[in-house]
Formats: C-alpha cells, structure tokens, sequence
C-alpha cells in the first residue's frame, strides 16, 4: 500500500512539473546578502524576467528549465527550476590588485575609447526605438501614487523622446483621490538621465563624466580598477569623482541649471563598450505641486549590444527631497510590433498623457515581468482600474 502511494505522490508531482508553475525567489550578493535590484532571471529560450527593488523576482517554468542569473560584475549562475533555493546568491568578480594590473593603454584613453564609442552608437542609431515597461512609485508624509506605463523611446545610449502607449496611475491607500497633485510633474525627465544623456533637454546643460574626453578631464577625477571573473571575463571599474575646485565652484555660484551627474561605469575590457553605469546627481530639480525644489538622484543603467549598439536595457531610478521621495523602474521589451499596433500619446506631463493613452489589461498581464513590492502591491490594489 505505501508503494502504491509513493508511486501516486511521484507521479503527482511529475505531472505538476510536466505545465509550467510559478517560482518566486530572492536574489542577493553574495559577499554581503544584500539584494540585488533588476538582476536578470532567463530562461535558455531567452524569455525571463528581472528581480525589483528589493531582489525579489517571479517567474514561471516548468522543471527541466535550466534558469540563468546574471548581473554585470557578477558571477552568472545556471540552477535547474527543480533544485532552486529561494535565495539565489551571486558572486561578485574578483578585484584585482593595481600593482599586478597591467593596461595596454593609460587610463584616459579608456575612457576616450568609451566616449567614442558611445558617440558612434549615437551617431548612427539615434533615430531608433524601443518599447519599454516603465513603474515609478511617489510618496510623501501623508500620501502615495503609483504610475505604470508602457511607452517607447528612443534607446541609443539614452532614453529621450518618451511617448506614451498604454497606462494607469494610482490612487491613495484609501481609493479616494490623492492629494499629491502630478499635474505639473516632470517625473519622466528623470528617467533621461545618464553618463552621456545626448539630446535631452533637460540634461542638455550638465556636466556628464561620459559625454566628452574634454568634459570629463575638466571636471573629473577618476580612478580606474579591474575585475576579474572565474571565467576569465575582465572589466574595467572605472569610477568618476567631481573635482573639489569644481564643487567649490559650483556651491560659490551657484549653478543650478548646470547638474552634475558622479558614478561608476563598468567596460568591458576587451571592446571598451559600457555595460553598466550606477551614477548620482545632487543638484537637479522636481516639480511637484506646482513647486521647483531641489532633490537628488540615485540611477542604474544597464546596456545590451545584442543588435550590435548600446541600447539601454534598463534604467532603475530614486531619489526625492524632504517634501517627496520617489522610485521608479523603466526595462524594455523585446516587441517591436508594439510600435506600430498602439497608437502613440506625446506630452510633457506624463498624468495627463497616460490619461489620453488609458490602459489595456491583457497588454499588462502579458508585459509586466517586474514583480511588484509590498508596498507597490499594496498601492495597486487602492487602484480604480478598468
């Protein structure tokens, strides 16, 4: 009797694995167990989805999927769906002493390289879109409003031009009409920034360490390590400090239109092309309810080659002052047909441009491959949806 019931438990539990179920996970470095935010969760079919902000992903697969992990600076990690652990830890690349380092080129011309590229990739793909899913959540003392969206833009090195395809945006914690009033909020500027941010308007006038050699020697410090991975992937940390004369300058005079953007880029040391770029601004500007106040800014982007240039594959964003914080994600979608099947809403406020745009719900359920947080979850449910 009891090998009947085994027998019927095994079968059972090959059956459930024979269609695909939902996994959920938590991916971590593993040096430190911090999260790791938008790591990359694939499938060997290329389909997979990206962990949040606090490194919790979800994803479905069946038991002979073979998952991937990856984040640039980071050891990948192949586990079978069957045999994966709720907490998947990634090992971060090996740095390698500078005494033993040997360069083939000094530092700056590293970083001309990149520039050069980066202007190439511009220069002739500049015109080209991408899809993107994009979910920021705003909050202040009292209140929250969450906004998703799926849009396009143009992804040459990055985003600008943003057009909005379909969305929502949320209500308070009550499901009564929040009092953060996003009329003349220019939330979707930020989501312009990076180390380069060519043709943006709102970036136009800043400093950015990655826009030109002669910019970035100016105003820069840099400092240049190596990573080294168990497979012998090698890549360039390269880190870009504001140079104290110019931060005295900037406190002395008061430049508020001229925002500078610190970080850290990752190269690849073989193509000098940018993988990833974890940068800071501390003297932008955000408007909301109808006032202009200073705030700062924390952004990660990540690139992908796979169509031969820098295309922004993701962008993740926070930042805020006393009166509101905000967090926000923006990834693309490999679907080019959503460019010319979803009519295409402009605007420079991006409440009032969702609201022409309004929301498709299969559309959603098939694209949104971020799992939410508890709080973003918990702001969905206030929502009114369709």
């Amino acid at each position: 009797m009891r090998s009947v019931v085994t027998l019927l438990l095994t079968m059972f539990f090959v059956l459930s694995w024979a269609q695909e179920r939902v996994l959920q996970g938590h991916v971590v470095d593993a040096a430190t167990g911090e999260p790791l935010p938008y790591a990359a969760v694939y499938k060997e079919s290329g389909s997979g989805v990206m962990t949040n902000v606090e490194g919790e992903y979800r994803l479905s697969a069946t038991e002979q999927d073979v998952l991937t992990f990856s984040f640039v600076g980071y050891e990948k990690l192949r586990l079978r769906a069957s045999e994966l652990p709720q907490t998947v830890r990634l090992t971060p690349f090996e740095q390698v002493l500078r005494e033993v380092v040997v360069m083939p080129m000094d530092e700056w011309s590293i970083v001309s390289q990149v520039i050069s590229n980066l202007k190439s990739d511009f220069s002739k793909h500049k015109n080209k879109k991408q899809p993107y899913f994009m979910r920021a959540l705003l909050k202040n003392k009292e209140d929250s409003y969450l906004i998703e969206s799926i849009l396009s833009a143009k992804s040459a090195v990055n985003l600008r031009e943003e057009e909005m395809l379909s969305g929502r945006t949320g209500l308070n914690m009550d499901g009564s009409i929040s009092r953060i009033n996003l009329r003349l909020s220019n939330i979707q500027r930020m989501t312009e920034v990076g180390p380069s941010a060519f043709k943006s308007r709102y970036w136009e006038q800043s400093v950015k360490p990655l826009y030109s050699l002669r910019m970035a020697k100016d105003y820069y410090d840099i400092e240049v390590g190596t990573l080294l991975g168990s497979d012998g992937e090698r890549l360039y940390r390269i880190e870009f400090r504001m140079k104290k004369e110019q931060r005295q300058r900037w406190k002395r005079e008061s430049l508020a239109d001229r925002r500078h953007i610190i970080g850290t880029a990752y190269i690849n040391a073989k193509t000098l092309r940018l993988l990833r770029f974890d940068g800071k601004v501390d003297n932008a500007y955000q408007s909301v309810n109808f006032q202009r106040t200073p705030t700062d800014i924390n952004f990660c982007m990540n690139y992908d080659y796979s169509n031969g240039y820098a295309v922004v594959n993701y962008l993740s964003f926070k930042g805020g002052n006393e009166g509101m914080r905000y967090q926000g994600i923006l990834y693309g979608i490999r679907d080019d047909s959503l460019l010319v099947s979803l009519s295409v809403f402009e605007g420079d406020n991006i409440i009032n441009t969702l609201g022409n745009a309004g929301f498709d719900e299969a559309l959603w359920e098939r694209l949104n491959i971020v799992k939410r947080t508890a709080e973003e979850e918990k702001k969905a449910h206030s929502q009114s949806l369709p």
